[in-house]
């Protein structure tokens, strides 16, 4: 199921994209080769590969620094005198065991004002694995997994002399799934992903474990808090100048959406179905290179497979359509493609916007793009013909990679290249030079400039040295710029949102400074977009500031991604009758429940429970409800002693009556109940184990249950019809072989009353056979090519996805494999094909396991024709196609 008319119209679209260039150009140099199984293009010179990209009408690309200078470029950012430093990482991807590391960082300076770095400072040699940079007070907090690591110069040379852990906890056993993207967000916290590799450690006595995706940690390495869960190898973590959080994956998700932080969560065990955290908004699937050559990809073909950076381009030079734009390096593909951001309800959705850089050298590999002091776009070239890393059976022509596992889960590959590497700055024609080079953290007239700058690097520098020296003398000035309405045309005010952050860092919104806390109330009614939602995140956490947040008319604004981070702050603000009477306004708005984030958060918001309806054909009675048989139950009208849901209270005085309970006007109703409340208990014996606990329930109107005096499920509203939710299984636990106490409160808040319930557990459809398969880790394939059944009996295939991508199974109609390949080909451009699973609604399909995730175990059960034949089984994650 190889994509190839994907591929073939991806390359025409290419070409188109980039054809338009500036001028007339010469022909680049000619390209040269080596070899032939497999025939691998030499390399060029800096200056002759410069030649080799292509940009988009305006732009250039100047060469700032390459080898022997810089050798594989892998991260960089800059410091407060605008000097570029760079991670170059030469034990990537096998240098797990050395005793003295390869890599090391290196400050660069652009000394005469030609445009190319002249001098080159080593401030850290033998490093391990370092794989993300980004500069605090003091020195550099570096990723070297397993490890965060604070590499501080204490006498001001510009050279390491201090090495301190931070924290641990990186999985090490993949190089290419490790942190990365360290970068300084505007809560001054430090921001940075993770790959699939992981994270696991313990943060002030509470176990933390992250399997991947976006997370933000304390400065001093104290607090650590995951933040996006994404799907797969995740290399990328962006801002946008209003500090909403973006990332990207390596395969196929190039562009992620954090709207709802993992935080607001918490109050669960696992995430509902409901929930949203990351949501995956790319618009297309291939990728859009400047040349015929077959790409040299390993998992993803045709499309991102080794994704990175997610970096917005936060400066004033290009024009407008540029700005506030991510931008994403794809290495095999050779280009950086800008990702357009536009608003789509209270999320966002991407648009491809082309590239902004791409070219026809083989060797070129952009890893990393940034907005850097002098307000363009850097770019990290990895310069290197092996970019794969996974281990692939899986051949192709010219194939450059093997199967040959190394240290770091990488392959072995004698043309993995040590020598090269290029640093290229995106330059416009229309740009103006930077008002500003470089702060001087003793100049506050000099940072308070700094803070209404047109390049976010600056802003957020700015900000950063402000906090860092704890200028407190300052804190008139930041609350007199707080206090601003001015807006550019984008409608951002970033000095005001930069100020409010400033003043979080310093600690003046901790509640001692009253007029601190009247310029956050004040920033509500602010014009810009972005002023507004830091100051819904810094109101204070108090009744006060529930009443104001209930009384600005956030809640109800037009702008719906306003109204999602008031609903989302109103869940974490003590609840008020103000504040729940606008959010139950809200819920009953059905524009508002229709958009998956707003409905999301007022379900946190209401501390909704993870309930999951099930088919009741699949529910297997255990306590029958009125509707399987006669059901007597214990009750009171009257309100019982608080230890009324447990199996010793008596229950003597208690009336008898035969479910259901309701008014005199309601259907199927056995014994009447017409008080606003009612209290029932039955006693019942239950044989078997528990796993998947069902609730059956018709209820008006909020109601309780309870299992041995422990809270089963409670649930607000009312369902007049029966409904089966389905409960985590750890409620299980809660039921014992034997004698249990079921315990039931409901509450009629109005209007007609009734109660009924059952529990049930989930049944399994018998199947004739089952079978077991496993996802071969790093192979993309199946462990077991051919499953033996007759025609006609039910089958059961269990799906083990070892693999550290994800997987599903989908079981398809003799003869159709290349139709249902083609189909779903086409189906991979549809934006709605990630939330259905990569499986389009076919008659070809017998049955489908969900999308799993690295680690995750999902089955399918379908029933075979009558007809022998051979029926394919298949994977339609992108790229995969086993």
């Amino acid at each position: 199921m190889k994509n190839i008319t994907a591929y073939l119209s991806m390359l025409l679209c290419g070409m188109a994209l980039l054809s338009s260039c500036s001028g007339e150009k010469e022909p680049p140099p000619p390209l040269t080769y080596t070899g032939e199984n497999p025939r691998v293009q030499d390399p060029l010179s800096p200056e002759d590969s410069q030649k080799h990209i292509q940009l988009p009408e305006g732009f250039k690309a100047e060469l700032y620094a390459a080898e022997p200078n810089i050798i594989n470029p892998i991260a960089f950012t800059w410091d407060e005198r605008g000097r570029l430093w760079v991670v170059q990482s030469k034990d990537y991807p096998h240098g797990l065991a050395n005793d003295v590391g390869g890599d090391r960082i290196t400050i660069c300076e652009d000394t005469n004002g030609n445009g190319r770095a002249d001098k080159f400072t080593d401030y850290a040699t033998e490093q391990n694995l370092t794989t993300g940079i980004t500069l605090v007070k003091g020195g550099a907090i570096v990723s070297q997994a397993p490890n965060m690591v604070f590499l501080e110069d204490t006498d001001g040379d510009d050279k390491m002399d201090k090495s301190t852990v931070l924290f641990d906890g990186f999985g090490t056993w993949d190089t290419h799934a490790g942190p990365s993207n360290l970068r300084y967000g505007l809560d001054n916290m430090i921001w940075g992903s993770v790959g699939y590799s992981g994270f696991e450690n313990q943060f002030q006595g509470k176990p933390v474990e992250f399997k991947m995706g976006v997370y933000k940690f304390a400065k001093d390495g104290s607090y650590f808090e995951p933040v996006g869960q994404f799907n797969n190898n995740t290399w990328g973590l962006g801002f946008n100048e209003n500090f909403e959080i973006f990332g990207s994956t390596a395969n196929n998700n190039h562009c992620c959406y954090v709207g709802i932080p993992l935080k607001h969560y918490d109050y669960l065990k696992k995430m509902p179905s409901w929930a949203v955290n990351a949501d995956f908004i790319q618009g297309h699937y291939e990728i859009s290179p400047v040349d015929t050559i077959p790409l040299q990809q390993v998992d993803v073909r045709g499309g991102y497979t080794a994704a990175a950076g997610a970096n917005f381009y936060t400066a004033r030079n290009y024009p407008e359509e540029y700005r506030n734009q991510m931008y994403v390096s794809e290495p095999t593909g050779h280009l950086v493609h800008i990702a357009k951001i536009v608003n789509d309800g209270a999320g966002y959705k991407e648009v491809d916007g082309g590239n902004i850089f791409a070219s026809t050298d083989a060797w070129t590999a952009p890893v990393f793009a940034e907005t850097g002091p002098d307000g363009n776009l850097w770019v990290a070239d990895w310069y290197n013909p092996v970019i794969q890393h996974n281990p692939d059976k899986r051949g192709m022509d010219n194939q450059i990679w093997n199967a040959d596992k190394g240290e770091g889960n990488a392959h072995k590959n004698p043309l993995r290249d040590y020598g090269h590497g290029r640093i290229y700055v995106i330059t416009h024609e229309d740009a103006d030079d930077s008002e500003i080079t470089s702060l001087n953290p003793e100049d506050d007239k000099e940072l308070l400039k700094a803070l209404k700058s047109d390049n976010m690097f600056w802003r957020t520098t700015a900000q950063r040295l402000i906090v860092e020296n704890k200028k407190v003398s300052l804190i008139p000035d930041l609350i007199n710029l707080a206090s601003n309405n001015i807006v550019d045309k984008s409608g951002l005010n970033a000095g005001a949102l930069h100020a409010l952050w400033t003043l979080k860092g310093l600690g003046t919104l901790n509640g001692s400074n009253a007029e601190a806390n009247e310029v956050v109330q004040k920033a509500l009614t602010s014009s810009s977009y972005g002023v507004k939602r830091a100051a819904l995140a810094l109101l204070p956490q108090s009744k006060e500031s529930s009443e104001i947040l209930a009384q600005s008319g956030l809640l109800s604004s037009p702008d719906p991604q306003i109204k999602l981070a008031a609903v989302l702050r109103a869940g974490e603000l003590p609840e008020s009758n103000a504040l729940y009477t606008e959010i139950e306004k809200l819920s009953k708005d059905d524009a508002s429940t229709s958009d998956k984030w707003l409905n999301a958060a007022l379900k946190i918001y209401f501390r909704e429970l993870n309930l999951q309806e099930v088919d009741p054909s699949t529910v297997v009675m255990i306590v029958p409800s009125a509707e399987e048989k006669k059901s007597t139950w214990k009750y009171t009208t009257d309100k019982p002693s608080d230890n009324w849901t447990k199996l010793e209270f008596d229950d003597s005085d208690w009336k008898k009556g035969a479910a259901k309970f309701g008014g005199n006007n309601m259907k199927q109703v056995n014994t009447p109940w017409s008080s606003s409340d009612i209290w029932m208990r039955q006693e019942v014996i239950i044989a078997d184990e528990i796993s998947e606990p069902v609730i059956k329930i018709a209820h008006d109107d909020d109601y309780e249950v309870f299992v041995n005096g422990q809270l089963l499920i409670s649930e607000a509203g009312s369902s007049e019809t029966y409904k089966y939710i389905k409960l985590d299984g750890d409620k299980g636990d809660l039921f014992k072989q034997g004698k249990n106490l079921i315990a039931v409160h409901c509450v009629n808040t109005g209007g007609n009353q009734h109660i009924d319930m059952g529990i049930g557990k989930v049944g399994k459809i018998k199947a004739d056979v089952t079978f077991v398969l496993n996802t071969v880790n790093q192979e993309m394939a199946f462990d077991k090519k051919t499953l033996h059944a007759t025609a006609g009996q039910t089958v059961e295939i269990v799906l083990n996805n070892k693999d550290q991508m994800s997987h599903n199974l989908v079981v398809i109609q003799p003869g159709s494999l290349d139709t249902f390949g083609a189909m779903v080909d086409g189906f991979l451009k549809n934006p709605e094909a990630e939330k259905m699973g990569y499986v389009p609604k076919s008659r070809y399909v017998l049955g489908a396991t969900d999308m799993l995730t690295p680690g995750v175990t999902g089955s399918v059960v379908f029933k075979l024709p009558d007809t022998p034949g051979i029926y394919p089984y298949v994977c339609t994650f992108p790229g995969i196609g086993e």
